[in-house]
C-alpha cells in the first residue's frame, strides 16, 4: 500500500459520521461506538428529527436519560454544537429526569425564545424538582432583564411568574427560594421589598434565599445584614452570607470575611475563602497568602490556591489587540511594566 492510500484510509477513518446512521443506531436504543458521533445530531433536519420522534416514547427513560447527558455534556465541550431541537423533544416526557436533563439542555442554549415554554412548564409541571430545575435555568435570563437584553413582553412574564411562585404558600419551599435567589438580581424596589420580608419572616429556606439573593442584587445597602449572620448559629446561614458578602465586591467585607476563617466549620471556612478570592483586593490577596502558609489542611489549601488564581485572574492586565498571551511570559516584553 502506498503513501496515497494510506491517507485515504486515514480520511475515511476520520470522516465525520452520515446523521442517518447514528439515527438508526439510537432509534435501535444503542449508542454509536464513539460518543462524538453524537455530534451529527447537532442541527438535526426535520426528516431525521420525525424519525426520532416516532420512536422517542419506545425508548427506555435510562436510555433517554443517558442520551440527554450525553448530549449536554457535548454542548458543554462544544458551544457551537445545538442539539435544542431533542431538548426540546424531552420536555414532554413522562419521566421526572428526562423533563430535569431537557431543562439543562434547553438552559445551556441561552435563547429567550424559551421563556414562554419554560414560564408554562413551571406553571404546570407536577413535580416539584422539576419546577427547582426549570427556575434555575430562568435565573439565567433575569440577569439579561436586568441589562434590558429582554423585550418587555418577556421580561413581564418572566417577572410575575417568578413572583408567583415565591408568593404561592401552597408551592415547594425549595421552588419559592430557588425563585427569590433568581430575582435577587433585579434591581427593583419591589424585588427588594420581598428580599427584606422573606429574611424577617420566611422559613429558613426562605431566610437562606434571602440571604443569596442580597449577594445576587449587587446593592452595598445589604452588606451590615451579611455582615450580622457571620454570627449566627447555623453554619449553613453563615455560609450563604459569606459568599453573598464576596458577591457585592465591597472591600468593607473583606475584615470580617477573614474572621470566618476561624470558623468551627470547613464550609463557612471555605465560604469565606471563595468571597475573600471574589472580592479580590490587596488585602484579601495578603490574607489568602498568609492563610496558604500557615493552614496544614490539604482541602482547605487547595481552595485557598483556587482563591488566589481568582485574584491574580482578576488582576491581570487587559491585552491590546493583537497581543498574544504569550506576549506576557516574554521577559523582554513590556507588557507587565506599563501597567
Amino acid at each position: 500500500m502506498n503513501v496515497e492510500d494510506d491517507q485515504l484510509d486515514e480520511s475515511l477513518n476520520t470522516q465525520e459520521p452520515l446523521v442517518e446512521d447514528v439515527v438508526l443506531v439510537i432509534c435501535n436504543q444503542e449508542f454509536p461506538t464513539n460518543v462524538d458521533d453524537l455530534r451529527a445530531l447537532s442541527n438535526i433536519q426535520d426528516p431525521f428529527l420525525q424519525k426520532l420522534t416516532l420512536e422517542w416514547e419506545n425508548f427506555a427513560p435510562l436510555f433517554t436519560q443517558q442520551l440527554l447527558a450525553r448530549l449536554e455534556q457535548l454542548s458543554i465541550e462544544d458551544v457551537l454544537l445545538d442539539f435544542h431541537k431533542l431538548f426540546l423533544l424531552a420536555m414532554n416526557s413522562t419521566d421526572t429526569a428526562v423533563r430535569i436533563l431537557a431543562v439543562r439542555g434547553l438552559g445551556l442554549d441561552d435563547q429567550p425564545d424559551y421563556i414562554k415554554l419554560l414560564c408554562w412548564q413551571l406553571e404546570n409541571d407536577s413535580i416539584s424538582s422539576v419546577r427547582a430545575e426549570i427556575v434555575d435555568v430562568l435565573g439565567q435570563w433575569v440577569i439579561s432583564m436586568e441589562f434590558g437584553l429582554l423585550s418587555e413582553e418577556d421580561a413581564e412574564e418572566l417577572q410575575a411568574t417568578l413572583t408567583g411562585r415565591i408568593d404561592d404558600f401552597e408551592e415547594d419551599e425549595e421552588v419559592r427560594g430557588r425563585a427569590l435567589e433568581a430575582l435577587g438580581a433585579l434591581s427593583d424596589e419591589n424585588i427588594g421589598e420581598l428580599i427584606g420580608e422573606s429574611y424577617e419572616l420566611g422559613s429558613h429556606r426562605l431566610r437562606v434565599a434571602a440571604i443569596r439573593a442580597m449577594g445576587r442584587s449587587a446593592s452595598e445597602t445589604w452588606l451590615q445584614i451579611l455582615i450580622f449572620n457571620f454570627d449566627d448559629e447555623d453554619p449553613e446561614i453563615r455560609a450563604a452570607a459569606a459568599i453573598a458578602a464576596g458577591s457585592l465586591l465591597v472591600d468593607d467585607a473583606v475584615t470580617p470575611l477573614a474572621m470566618l476563617l476561624d470558623d468551627s466549620e470547613v464550609e463557612v471556612q471555605v465560604a469565606a475563602i471563595h468571597a475573600l478570592g471574589e472580592i479580590a483586593n490587596d488585602e484579601s490577596e495578603k490574607i489568602l497568602i498568609r492563610l496558604k502558609n500557615e493552614t496544614l489542611d490539604p482541602e482547605i489549601s487547595k481552595v485557598v490556591e483556587e482563591a488566589i488564581a481568582q485574584v491574580h485572574l482578576m488582576d491581570a492586565p487587559v491585552l491590546d489587540q493583537g497581543t498574544s498571551i504569550n506576549d506576557l511570559n516574554d521577559p523582554e516584553s513590556d507588557i507587565l511594566n506599563k501597567q
